[in-house]
């Protein structure tokens, strides 16, 4: 029994370490946006795109060795989160899309959204960097949400059957 214990105390400690990679990643990628924008709605989305994307990978390729395995509870809750989680995550998705598409039209109640003074090159290379983080993690996200239930559902039944794989 004691040697259980140190491996879920191993599962914990590893869960944490891969919170700590997911927080220093979506620091590194979000940093360069956070000077040139003043309203942060869509820096605080691909936070959320990438601790998303990040996580939910590792609940569907690496579940066996999370101390949540054989947590059946979390399973069905993931199951039936995921399935509202997939419309928002595409809604805010395309919300990005039509404030690229007024950002093509020149309309300058975008202008809020960065700092002043900001030259137009700067501009666009602002929007190019945050398009490519966004769409990567955002479809990235949208993809691994949509299949997770389908990888849960076969986790839940695997152990509750006993079948001895997670």
């Amino acid at each position: 029994m004691e040697m259980q214990g140190k491996t879920q105390l191993g599962k914990l400690a590893m869960e944490l370490l891969w919170w700590l990679i997911t927080l220093v990643v979506a620091f590194m990628v979000t940093q360069p946006l956070w000077r040139d924008f003043v309203q942060y709605n869509f820096v605080y989305e691909t936070i959320a795109f990438i601790v998303i994307f990040i996580t939910y990978t590792r609940y569907l390729f690496g579940l066996k060795y999370t101390f949540l395995a054989h947590f059946q509870a979390f399973k069905v809750l993931l199951i039936f989160v995921s399935i509202p989680l997939v419309f928002y995550l595409v809604q805010i998705f395309f919300a990005y899309q039509e404030f690229l598409e007024g950002q093509s039209e020149g309309m300058v109640e975008y202008d809020a959204f960065f700092r002043e003074n900001i030259t137009f090159n700067e501009r666009y290379d602002i929007l190019n960097y945050l398009t490519k983080v966004y769409t990567f993690f955002g479809i990235g996200a949208i993809l691994i949400v949509f299949l997770s239930p389908f990888r849960m559902l076969v986790s839940f039944w695997r152990v509750y059957n006993k079948t001895g794989t997670v």
